[in-house]
């Protein structure tokens, strides 16, 4: 390799490594210092009478794994008053007869079905929440994922944070649990050892101005004044952009200190390669800038590339071991410290492979513009909207309202 490009690529293998390190040392003491501030949300709400009524919606699609476990979580909640509006395009679909045994199996709890089919857009779970809307009876309005478990405290923790007046939006952090196979072992890997600690990086260097879809609470004010949910009917990120809007608004958007679970259901390495490929293009076209720079702290890639441009020289090993051993214990740390996902060590051992495969997949996202969801092919434009790529729109019926 010739003098100068090797100077400029040694130059760029350091900042990298100096960059991971700070990033690695600043997630773990932010989650450290956050996860450390836990409240108790019951002396802070002072009672239940100050409770505000909260309305669930649960957009429906399919059997997901657990799915009734999952759902029963949400119904089994220790508040004094609240209604899950759950939601689906067909009657046929099997997920309406898990809400019926829910419906069954709680009796006390004011639980709503919405059948519509009408769609808005080429998000079809936005149509879906937007479809549920008009069920909803409280003021409160709450958004969770299928694939999410919820402790029984979990709607009082996430309310606590309204109790800022500046609060518009509280969003939530989830561990991943894998339900076997390799393939979900790695996605639960990519989900706490790379979605959390990226978060508590965000959280020292920026203003929190997106949520997750895990959780998504927030006044029906608040969402009436960004137009509802159809102004999202066309984008990728619909969660991102809720938020966002939210932000752009002026409202402070919320970090809850309760922890939900997902469900990691990815069977095959075709999935996990399509899944976690549609999550990078979604990042980089919704947080292009930071997304490109964010290569800077894929600290197991510059060790690595160290390692080979220095022919595995004794300086340069003892570099890569110290990086590699720094991110597997930080991520230890912060999985089985505050996140309670438990971290075995032959999981931490992954940790490195998996980086150098986040790596890969932070180049192919902008070698293309199309993403797999829900069976379906989509191209994504340059501003998150999509369509897609082989038009498959459910037929237009009229809404079901199945208390």
């Amino acid at each position: 390799m010739r003098g100068g490009l090797a100077d400029v690529l040694h130059l760029c293998v350091a900042v990298g490594i100096f960059a991971s390190v700070a990033c690695y040392v600043a997630g773990y003491w932010e989650a450290r210092r956050f996860f450390g501030r836990r409240r108790r949300v019951n002396g802070r709400t002072g009672g239940e009478k100050t409770l505000p009524a909260v309305t669930l919606l649960k957009p429906l699609k399919g059997l997901d794994a657990e799915l009734h476990s999952n759902l029963s979580t949400f119904c089994g909640q220790e508040y004094p008053t609240f209604q899950i509006v759950f939601g689906v395009a067909d009657g046929a679909d099997p997920a309406v007869q898990v809400v019926r045994r829910l419906q069954a199996e709680f009796p006390a709890v004011d639980i709503d079905l919405v059948i519509d089919s009408r769609v808005y857009g080429s998000n079809y779970k936005v149509s879906n929440l937007h479809n549920m809307y008009a069920a909803a009876q409280h003021d409160i309005i709450l958004i969770a994922d299928s694939d999410i478990r919820v402790p029984p405290d979990y709607l009082r923790r996430v309310v606590a944070e309204f109790e800022d007046p500046q609060v518009g939006l509280v969003t939530c952090l989830y561990r991943a649990v894998p339900t076997g196979g390799l393939p979900t072992v790695v996605e639960a890997l990519c989900v706490n050892t790379d979605f959390v600690p990226m978060v508590m990086v965000a959280r020292v260097v920026e203003k929190p101005s997106y949520a997750f879809g895990s959780t998504m609470a927030m006044p029906r004010a608040v969402l009436d004044d960004i137009g509802g949910f159809l102004p999202l009917a066309n984008y990728l990120a619909d969660d991102y952009q809720l938020g966002h809007r939210i932000a752009a608004r002026g409202r402070r958007l919320a970090l809850s200190d309760v922890v939900v679970e997902t469900i990691m259901t990815t069977r095959t390495w075709r999935g996990l390669f399509e899944h976690q490929l549609r999550w990078a293009r979604s990042q980089r076209i919704c947080r292009p800038g930071g997304y490109f720079g964010s290569v800077v702290t894929h600290g197991t890639l510059w060790a690595s590339v160290n390692l080979l441009s220095r022919h595995g020289s004794a300086s340069a090993v003892t570099l890569a071991v110290l990086v590699y051993g720094l991110r597997m214990v930080t991520a230890s740390a912060i999985c089985n410290r505050y996140l309670h996902a438990r971290l075995s060590f032959a999981q931490a051992l992954l940790v490195p492979l998996k980086d150098l495969f986040a790596s890969a997949l932070w180049l192919l996202s902008f070698l293309g513009n199309t993403v797999q969801w829900g069976g379906q092919r989509f191209r994504v434009m340059r501003d998150g909207q999509m369509a897609p790529v082989s038009p498959a729109v459910p037929a237009a019926a009229g809404p079901r309202y199945e208390p």
